[in-house]
């Protein structure tokens, strides 16, 4: 029911139902041909990868709805049973795994034994990273209050990623040139994604505390820096520089959109504020494909026009 008032209030009108349509519409016709002029083993990699992070995103949505109901919700003796909050859990990944059930067949009908599996693992990981506590000896070495995505923005977690990438890339070496791409990108995305999670509450109290957006996205970036800076070299000597162009630029794309959500978060609530990421992101992929000249002015207008915005911010309580 609370799902379906927000539906209904946020596309009120039929104007904004239209546009709506005729976006998922278009976004499915782009998707689709993009998906049939590519090798099934390329586009079986990409829908992996989308598989994977869709999964993760739902994971994370869901449980965040069941903190909030637990705690500032009005039903928090459902959000604490545990039967319920499994029944909830089935429930809405059962709608997100139609939904991409029904995608991947409009899309590509092949792809279905792929995206599915890649759902579930992403809800898996959001679990396991919820359930499983640090390592004694690592949980000795920091101080307390840290959780395993504090623990995921320092460098020792980019070294431990980047020397999982490395050993995972060894075999690799046989694979052609495409296949080499799509692994490539594919695990630094997925590890790169891992280590630069942002936490909206703590930006927050990051600005009203004094911190500039520089010292907020030098702390969530720890991770992601070290990971670039060990896996570059070592996927020179192992790969060559394909691999290292294929690394490097995910791991530039994941810092872009790292700075945007803190820049964005240090503005606006987490709901907004993730709508904006997301439309921001949008744009900037488009115009990197069509106009990708004008990218770099752009990027540098929309990102000094969020920092100018954010610095004013900073101490306030609003």
């Amino acid at each position: 029911m609370i799902a379906g008032n927000m539906v209904r209030a946020t596309f009120a009108s039929w104007h904004d139902r239209v546009i709506t349509a005729f976006m998922l519409l278009a976004a499915l016709t782009i998707v689709r041909a993009w998906f049939l002029d590519r090798h099934w083993a390329v586009a079986a990699w990409v829908a992996l990868a989308a598989g994977t992070m869709i999964g993760i995103g739902a994971g994370r949505l869901v449980a965040a709805r069941l903190a909030f109901h637990a705690f500032d919700g009005l039903l928090p003796a459902d959000a604490l049973n545990p039967l319920m909050r499994r029944r909830y859990m089935v429930v809405w990944h059962g709608v997100g795994l139609a939904l991409l059930s029904l995608v991947t067949l409009i899309v590509r009908p092949s792809l279905l034994v792929v995206s599915v599996p890649a759902y579930l693992a992403g809800v898996l990981i959001v679990g396991l990273s919820g359930r499983l506590g640090m390592p004694g000896r690592i949980a000795g070495a920091i101080r307390p209050g840290w959780t395993v995505r504090e623990w995921s923005h320092s460098p020792m977690a980019g070294i431990l990623a980047a020397t999982s990438l490395l050993l995972s890339l060894l075999p690799a070496r046989s694979l052609g040139t495409n296949a080499l791409v799509a692994v490539a990108g594919f695990e630094a995305l997925l590890l790169a994604l891992m280590l630069t999670g942002v936490d909206n509450a703590t930006v927050r109290f990051m600005t009203i505390a004094g911190h500039p957006s520089r010292s907020i996205i030098s702390h969530h970036a720890k991770g992601v820096a070290t990971f670039l800076a060990v896996s570059v070299p070592g996927c020179w000597i192992i790969l060559g520089p394909v691999a290292v162009g294929i690394v490097a630029s995910v791991c530039a794309a994941i810092l872009l959109l790292l700075t945007l959500r803190v820049l964005t978060y240090r503005l606006y609530a987490k709901r907004l504020a993730d709508f904006l990421v997301s439309f921001l992101a949008g744009l900037l992929m488009l115009v990197a494909f069509s106009m990708p000249v004008v990218l770099p002015l752009i990027a540098i207008v929309l990102f000094g026009q969020l920092q100018r915005r954010g610095r004013a911010k900073t101490w306030l309580l609003a």
